[in-house]
């Protein structure tokens, strides 16, 4: 029987393969697929014995572990929606995101808890997990959810054009289209170890966990101090015998300068990459030491995950590393349509720039408590036989040439892909004109050789015979943003120019940003 719930699938995994590894921990502790499967059942029952009803917000809290994985899972397993919540965010930001989902539980760290209890309501539903000893013995029984395909698995967070994140809410639906995909693609099976390289509140997490989850692999656990550093993360690689990896390229590029020492006699046999355009130099470097690995450009928004894909030619005999210029992002993906269209929804010509329209059962559900986004950005329109379907406009200009591949080559709004997760430029505009010092702000995307994508900030100064330091600023937009939305460089700015309309000129100013080359 196929499932129709996203952890059935893993269930069934767990019973095919009961001795195999199922997660390898950042401090080397491991969990086989029984002990997955018993001790997330434990939990499910715990989060069902507490009052949780099927629908309820359930938010994770916690650091990359093997704990915190478990916590996933039985949160799906209890018939309730995970909310991962970046656990290196400021807390007024994960205090704005839990209220605004209306969580009925947070599961938290030991060093989380006491601060967390002071904003959850009631405090009992903030949880801390080190204390919860119920992993291997359920305190109620676990019932296994009645629930449909349709139904939220899961809420991501990401950054929205007006300047307040939005929750994407994605269904069981969604996540099995694209893991059952996923996985027959890259060939995922028992033999395996994939690297979880992205946190668990960005949409590469859905691959790393579940793809891998559903078939068999092994999950490393790649923490997120290591992966700051390129030389630790090569030889985590090396050490955990890697076969899979999952980045946004920005990781792989800060590698690149360590090839091909770096991954001599290596595992790796796919790589994968999306959320980012990846510089060709990089790219040939990495097609050059590993010749005998697969490499695919993946590409889509949370809202679709992947909905299309690309994969290189594979290396000449010679070791040639050849790397399309531009990259194409490839084709539809099983299960999805796709159009360039003009801003009236209407198909443009072959060759001709248009927004990227998706439809499928890899869509996203709506976005959380606000269905006027969601009709912004989804429509129905008839399709053959006069049957209504629901398409996505991601937003995203593309092209597609002849041979029907498409070409992303950028947005309409200030939404940029920086460091891999999806900025939002008025955001980082907003919290920085929110300080006393600024009078207003201007953020500008940059190139950047080591991450594809910086970030330039422009202020001026509420103050300007006393201007703010940038140490300054920095320490207090950290306090409200993640660190991949703090911007690179803040320059004091008397005024800004301006466009003969009265605006802001931000073309001056990118090139004013920009090095020469």
């Amino acid at each position: 029987m196929m499932p129709y719930l996203l952890p059935q699938a893993v269930e069934r995994a767990c019973a095919r393969w009961p001795n195999q590894l199922a997660l390898i921990g950042s401090q080397g502790d491991t969990l086989t697929y029984a002990a997955f499967e018993r001790r997330s059942r434990a939990w499910a029952g715990r989060l069902q014995a507490s009052g949780c009803r099927p629908g309820a917000r359930v938010g994770v809290w916690l650091p990359k572990s093997v704990d915190a994985v478990v916590a996933l899972l039985a949160i799906l397993r209890a018939g309730c929606v995970y909310v991962p919540l970046d656990p290196w965010a400021p807390v007024a930001r994960i205090e704005a995101l839990a209220a605004d989902c209306g969580l009925s539980v947070l599961l938290a760290g030991a060093e989380s808890v006491a601060g967390a209890r002071q904003w959850v309501s009631p405090p009992g539903c903030c949880w801390d997990v080190a204390a919860e000893a119920v992993y291997e013995e359920a305190v109620g029984p676990w019932r296994p959810p009645a629930g449909t395909s349709d139904e939220v698995a899961y809420i991501l967070y990401t950054s929205g054009s007006t300047g307040v994140p939005k929750g994407v809410m994605l269904s069981h639906a969604h996540a099995l289209n694209f893991i059952d995909w996923a996985g027959e693609q890259v060939g995922l099976g028992p033999g395996d170890r994939v690297a979880s390289h992205a946190p668990f509140h960005f949409d590469l997490s859905i691959f790393d966990l579940w793809a891998s989850l559903s078939r068999g692999a092994t999950v490393c656990l790649l923490d997120p101090v290591t992966a700051r550093f390129p030389r630790a993360v090569a030889d985590w690689i090396a050490e955990r015998r890697i076969t899979v990896w999952y980045s946004v390229p920005s990781a792989l590029v800060q590698m690149a300068p360590l090839l091909p020492q770096a991954v001599a006699g290596s595992s790796l046999r796919a790589v994968l990459f999306a959320g980012e355009i990846f510089p060709a130099p990089a790219l040939r470097a990495w097609r050059a030491a590993l010749p005998q690995a697969a490499f695919h450009n993946w590409y889509g928004p949370t809202e679709t995950n992947v909905c299309t894909h690309y994969a290189l030619p594979p290396a000449s005999d010679a070791g040639a590393a050849t790397v399309p210029d531009p990259l194409p992002i490839g084709r539809a993906s099983p299960n999805f349509q796709l159009a360039a269209c003009d801003d009236a929804g209407l198909p443009v010509p072959v060759g001709e720039a248009g927004f990227l329209w998706a439809r499928g059962p890899g869509i996203l559900t709506g976005y959380w408590g606000d269905p006027a986004r969601t009709a912004q950005v989804t429509c129905e329109r008839e399709g053959p036989g006069g049957v209504r379907q629901r398409w996505y406009n991601t937003g995203d200009v593309v092209r597609q040439d002849a041979a029907g591949d498409f070409y992303f080559l950028g947005r309409r709004d200030h939404l940029i892909k920086c460091r891999g997760y999806r900025v939002s430029l008025p955001e980082i505009e907003h919290a920085l004109e929110a300080l006393p010092q600024i009078k207003r702000a201007v953020v500008i995307p940059t190139p950047d050789a080591a991450r594809a994508t910086g970030l330039h900030a422009f202020v001026m100064p509420a103050h300007p015979a006393a201007p703010p330091r940038t140490p300054e600023l920095l320490a207090l937009l950290g306090r409200q943003l993640p660190a991949y939305m703090l911007p690179d460089a803040i320059e004091i700015c008397e005024c800004f120019p301006e466009t003969s309309s009265g605006k802001v000129d931000r073309q001056q100013l990118q090139r004013a940003a920009t090095p020469s080359a």
